[in-house]
């Protein structure tokens, strides 16, 4: 009777255990299926400044700037011949406290300037937006005042935390990668190429890359050096804040476009 009551004892943890390894198998099938984002194939050593502008030493890429109202009026003739090969303009905002959306005092004459002197262009929103519906109004905006311009850079979702009094700071990752969903989903089927503008921080805590890379959009990342250290694929690189572009008067964004094979 004791043999048997063993034999049962033994047969239960065999068939625990069992159970325990199948469990444990599935969670690591399960993980190596997730699909994580794209590695970044460059390094440190692939990047160097070059005639005043960084550039990829192991690929093709251009030199760009982005611009907004702070930059004033830019004489976009004289961008082009310092080197410049595109423009990022902003054309609209929601306010960080009230959530007022408005457009940017220079958004068309910069349009039309940076195109008529031959760059390629391309527009970013800086969003504040709390939900779905929020972004996609901010998308609407975009898209309206576009008008069905053909753009040959990407329309950007430029989605930021103005510190602990912003109306974004309490915002979850959950919430911002919908937002994030909602605006380019709406920016693709206006036939334009949806990207996403953010920063480490933002990344690590936050946003889905490889959610954003597997639908299609573009990432652009504002990491302030010129050593490239972090560990995705990005399609852009706003490398610092403080450049200096013939043409502008005072500080402008810099930026690297990756052009991959």
């Amino acid at each position: 009777m004791a043999t048997k009551q063993k034999n049962k004892q033994l047969r239960r943890l065999a068939f625990g255990l069992l159970i325990v390894l199948l469990a444990a198998l599935f969670a690591l099938f399960w993980l190596e299926g997730q699909q994580k984002p794209l590695s970044n194939p460059y390094g440190p050593e692939d990047f160097a400044i070059t005639d005043g502008f960084l550039t990829c030493l192991s690929g093709e890429s251009l030199p760009g700037i982005d611009v907004s109202h702070h930059q004033g009026r830019v004489r976009w003739q004289e961008v082009v011949t310092s080197g410049i090969r595109f423009a990022m303009v902003r054309v609209g905002y929601r306010s960080v406290y009230t959530g007022m959306i408005g457009s940017d005092k220079y958004a068309t004459e910069n349009l039309t300037g940076a195109t008529d002197a031959g760059l390629k262009v391309g527009v970013y929103f800086y969003s504040q937006a709390i939900s779905v519906e929020e972004a996609q109004e901010e998308a609407d905006f975009v898209l309206t005042l576009l008008n069905g311009r053909p753009l040959d850079m990407p329309v950007v979702f430029d989605w930021e935390i103005y510190g602990e009094e912003g109306r974004t700071s309490g915002v979850d990752g959950e919430t911002l990668n919908a937002c994030a969903i909602a605006f380019c989903e709406k920016i693709k089927a206006a036939g334009y190429t949806p990207m996403v503008y953010f920063n480490r921080d933002i990344a690590d805590r936050l946003l889905d890359l490889s959610d954003l890379q597997k639908r299609g959009y573009g990432l652009w990342l504002a990491m302030y050096k010129t050593e490239m250290d972090f560990p995705h694929r990005v399609d852009m690189w706003q490398y610092t804040e403080t450049g200096s572009v013939s043409g502008i008067d005072g500080p402008v964004d810099l930026n690297i476009y990756l052009l991959y094979d």
